[in-house]
């Protein structure tokens, strides 16, 4: 028989290495965090972005607003009346979309500090649980307290909006009082017209009606006073090839500055303490000269458009 194998030839057994355990997972994956941060920074930027539209529609209003009224300034000293009253009231319509504004500041404000608020509680929920199923369960919760939360300041928005709505309504009415005043302006302005002499047989004529006095002048000389019956007039500048020019009329102490008016268009003021409206026409314009006609109605006490005291 074989002697059995020397115990001390046989290979010696290597001991097993440890196994190593995996990480632990997150409580809360990062894709969650990041639509949940996502989910925030896309409603706060939509709230920017449509105040920012917003106020760029309201700024655009008013700017057309306020050269609607400039035009109308320049038709006529007539309409002065009318437009000082409809500037109060375009006025009162800024501070009232200046509120609206600071609502909507205020309101943006708002959603930043709930943002902020949310976003805290969320890390300080996802910091302090330690079992995953109840971290789930409160940022779920936080998630839905967000939304309301968002919700609530959407219907304030919206809330503003209505008012902002209001207002630009009220902008639409002023509108259409401007452009009513703007067409009567027009109305009388080609009543004055026709009445117009553009030279000396029209000028005859307009005498031979008998209901106002008409004084031919000259003024020779630019920046040099001319005095033409009661009033004084200085000729500032002439364009003879367009047959424009500029003037400064002096009556009851006061200057009316007349810039870049065209021959034959009249030039209306009013003049004493019962405003008896006179009318001033340049027929002709040359070089530094230019020559016309002043109108005074006969009848003072009739045409007094502020009657005396008594």
């Amino acid at each position: 028989m074989d002697a059995p194998p020397n115990a001390a030839s046989a290979p010696a057994r290597t001991p097993a290495a440890p196994r190593m355990l995996p990480p632990p997972e997150p409580l809360i994956s990062d894709n969650v965090k990041t639509v949940l941060l996502f989910i925030l920074l896309i409603a706060v930027g939509y709230i920017f972005y449509d105040n920012f539209q917003f106020q760029g529609k309201i700024r655009a209003d008013l700017a057309k607003v306020s050269a609607d009224l400039q035009a109308l300034q320049n038709w006529s000293k007539a309409g002065e009346a009318k437009i000082s009253t409809l500037k109060g009231e375009i006025s009162q319509t800024q501070q009232a979309v200046g509120s609206t504004k600071a609502e909507l500041k205020r309101t943006t404000a708002q959603i930043q500090s709930e943002g902020q608020k949310t976003k805290a509680e969320l890390t300080e929920a996802l910091q302090t649980k330690a079992d995953a199923n109840q971290v789930q369960s409160q940022v779920q919760a936080a998630k839905q307290e967000a939304d309301a939360k968002i919700g609530q300041v959407s219907t304030e928005v919206g809330g503003v909006k209505t008012e902002v709505g209001s207002v630009k309504s009220d902008l639409a009415s002023t509108k259409r009082d401007l452009e009513g005043t703007q067409r009567q302006l027009v109305d009388v302005r080609e009543n004055l017209t026709a009445a117009v002499a553009k030279n000396a047989s029209e000028l005859n004529e307009l005498r031979r009606k008998g209901e106002r006095d008409y004084f031919e002048f000259e003024v020779p000389k630019k920046d040099q006073i001319t005095k033409i019956e009661d009033i004084r007039v200085i000729l500032k500048g002439t364009d003879p090839k367009k047959g424009r020019y500029s003037l400064t009329i002096l009556v009851d102490d006061n200057k009316l500055e007349k810039k870049n008016h065209a021959v034959n268009e009249p030039l209306q003021f009013l003049v004493g303490r019962n405003r008896i409206r006179y009318e001033l026409v340049v027929n002709w314009v040359q070089k530094d000269k230019v020559g016309g006609y002043l109108s005074i109605p006969k009848d003072k006490s009739l045409a007094a458009e502020r009657p005396a005291a008594k």
